[in-house]
């Protein structure tokens, strides 16, 4: 059963995705963090309007041609940021400072199990709502 015409469902997707592809470049600043000169990265914030924009949407009715169309649609890939604030780097030029990856891995480990129950909420609401759900949610 497809869920992708759900936005809130798909929404939840999205950031399962973005904070996946984030666990993984916090891991490997982790990895790197005695390599000499490596810079930390990371990915630009989930913007939920940002992805908002990529989610079809309903077409807008145009009665003149003076009315204005839809803007364009952007999807949501996840960006590395490029603008990362340098925090101190060691005397071999590396930047990565295990205690501030490690917090961030804490807190995406949260945001995920977070949106994972979201998730799972929502397919027991829906299946409640369509007479298949029980009272074990």
């Amino acid at each position: 059963m497809s869920m992708s015409g759900l936005t809130l469902l798909s929404q939840i997707e999205k950031k399962v995705d973005w904070l996946a592809a984030r666990s993984q470049i916090l891991s490997k600043n982790v990895a790197n963090a005695d390599t000499p000169g490596y810079r930390t990265q990371d990915l630009k914030p989930f913007s939920l309007t940002r992805t908002l924009q990529g989610a079809p949407a309903l077409a807008l009715a145009s009665t003149s041609s003076g009315h204005i169309t839809d803007s364009p649609r952007v999807s949501q890939v996840p960006v590395l940021d490029d603008n990362l604030p340098i925090t101190e780097t060691s005397p071999d030029g590396n930047q990565v400072s295990i205690e501030d990856q490690m917090t961030k891995v804490a807190d995406t480990g949260m945001e995920y199990q977070t949106m994972t129950n979201l998730y799972r909420k929502q397919l027991s609401m829906l299946k409640t709502a369509i007479g298949r759900g029980g009272a074990s949610a």
